[in-house]
């Protein structure tokens, strides 16, 4: 727990080169000085006056304490925590969300074991689900998380809850994925207009925005599920279940989202970084699911193989394609149906069709159609 924390002996952990980049990046000025192991930094207001002495050497004797005094002044400097300041500059790349947990048999910093469960289980797949949301939008994901999607949560980490009800902070540090280049983890020493638009920083501003839309289409009277959104504006099922899985479901519970922003990168996007849900939203969210879920049970499942494959020859034109799928009708005759599909399903498509694996697609399909309304594609493992 926090309580137990030793400050002064995590700060070996800090990197002085990443705590510069930090100063420098947030306004402070380098003063010269002819000690090649120091670095003083100076930060002037209209009304206040700021040094730090940053020890670029690990191995002096008094590292320990100097390196908690530079926090300690830019906590003050920035008018924020002491413990905030210094979980940015131990993960100094990074944006993080923060999930404070309140209800009244809750205490300070502690929790009772299964909502524990139920929060860091459903906090992984929010944001599982919103990575899906930013990379291949849907409104219900079925199946396995891509490989994408795996190395993005694969390098986030939970950090120690904090004091106040139950807080959960997740650090997201700064990533990048495209087709060419796959997924790739960036330093605070690369491009910032590389982070600003980097997928972590998609997926955390998604996250807030997700969460600030369901509230304002709940407290406007409207239903929080918009089937036929712009496909950039989808929020997925996957992204409802699991902020209701939160917790939301006791009486007298609020939930709290924040977003801290890493100051070193600029948020392109203006979405809110402090939003609060009770679990008065439980019901209206739960209601929604349980009706799209209704009319997805009523939509045609059918399982396959593919047979033919048709895009763009260009692959940097590529944005769907259509596959044609051999399966056996309720007659057990065998029918083709072709599928209109996203980029990141016809690229599943192709392995599966190398593969011989079998597809399963969720649609509109009617009785004399040779076409689905693809709603959901998945390949299947066996």
């Amino acid at each position: 727990m926090i309580y137990s924390v030793n400050y002064e002996e995590l700060t070996e952990n800090l990197n002085p080169l990443a705590v510069v980049k930090y100063l420098k990046d947030t306004g402070w000025t380098l003063f010269p000085t002819k000690k090649d192991y120091l670095r003083v930094y100076q930060l002037d207001f209209e009304s206040d006056f700021y040094q730090v002495i940053v020890p670029m050497d690990k191995h002096l004797s008094d590292y320990r304490p100097a390196m908690n005094k530079v926090v300690t002044t830019i906590s003050e400097a920035e008018n924020r925590s002491f413990e905030q300041v210094f979980l940015f500059l131990l993960n100094p790349n990074t944006d993080i969300l923060k999930i404070r947990l309140d209800r009244p048999d809750i205490e300070s910093g502690n929790i009772l074991l299964d909502d524990a469960i139920n929060t860091y289980e459903n906090a992984k797949k929010l944001l599982a689900a919103t990575t899906l949301d930013v990379l291949n939008p849907k409104i219900i994901h079925r199946g396995r998380n891509d490989n994408a999607v795996a190395k993005f949560l694969s390098n986030c980490r939970f950090g120690q809850t904090e004091i106040g009800s139950y807080i959960v902070s997740i650090i997201c540090p700064f990533a990048k994925y495209d087709e060419t280049s796959g997924f790739q983890q960036l330093s605070i020493f690369a491009d910032e207009s590389q982070s600003s638009k980097s997928l972590t920083r998609q997926v955390t501003t998604r996250v807030m925005s997700n969460i600030a839309t369901i509230k304002k289409r709940i407290d406007d009277g409207e239903n929080p599920i918009k089937v036929n959104s712009d496909p950039n504006d989808i929020i997925s099922i996957n992204f409802f279940e699991a902020l209701n899985g939160l917790n939301l479901n006791f009486e007298n519970t609020h939930l709290e989202f924040t977003a801290e922003w890493s100051p070193i990168v600029k948020n392109l996007t203006p979405v809110e970084n402090q939003i609060l849900l009770t679990s008065d939203y439980y019901q209206p969210i739960e209601s929604a699911i349980n009706q799209l879920k209704d009319t997805e049970n009523k939509a045609t499942k059918i399982v396959g193989r593919i047979k033919r494959l048709e895009s763009a020859h260009a692959i940097e034109k590529r944005k769907t394609g259509k596959a044609s799928i051999v399966y056996l009708n309720d007659d057990n005759k065998a029918r083709t149906v072709t599928a209109e599909l996203e980029k990141i399903d016809y690229d599943q498509a192709i392995e599966a069709h190398l593969q011989g694996k079998y597809v399963e697609i969720i649609g509109d399909l009617s009785s004399n159609s040779k076409t689905i309304q693809c709603q959901s594609f998945n390949v299947l493992e066996y």
